[in-house]
């Protein structure tokens, strides 16, 4: 798993270079067609706070079963926006927009248990 951890620290590192190290060479750079829409904006906050607040806030409760909880509840809203139970449409966007969230707020206990050696 710790070798999972560094290779996708080390691709996402790589990714990000790349899309800084473009933006400060092009000429051309237009910051604004890159900005997501309010909608992802708004679903990995929640996918974030909601995952980092409910750890904070249930100290004893594994994060990962915390985390895993908001997808599947994430998963569910979408699901239910399928036959029209809950407001909205299905969107894999907002699925991947809640993994983001979840995955941003349970990163440094990844990083923690990687540092650590040991279960956090």
């Amino acid at each position: 798993m710790q070798t999972l951890i560094t290779w996708a620290g080390r691709a996402a590192l790589l990714l990000v270079l790349g899309v800084a190290l473009a933006g400060a060479l092009d000429p051309h750079h237009n910051a604004a067609r890159n900005v997501p829409t309010p909608d992802v904006i708004e679903h990995v906050a929640y996918g974030y706070l909601l995952t980092l607040l409910t750890i904070a806030s249930l100290p004893r409760v594994n994060p990962w079963l915390i985390g895993a909880a908001y997808l599947g509840v994430g998963a569910g809203f979408e699901v239910t926006q399928i036959w029209g139970l809950v407001s909205g449409t299905f969107q894999w966007r907002d699925l991947a927009s809640n993994t983001g969230g979840v995955a941003a707020a349970l990163a440094p206990f990844a990083l923690a248990r990687r540092k650590g050696g040991g279960r956090r």
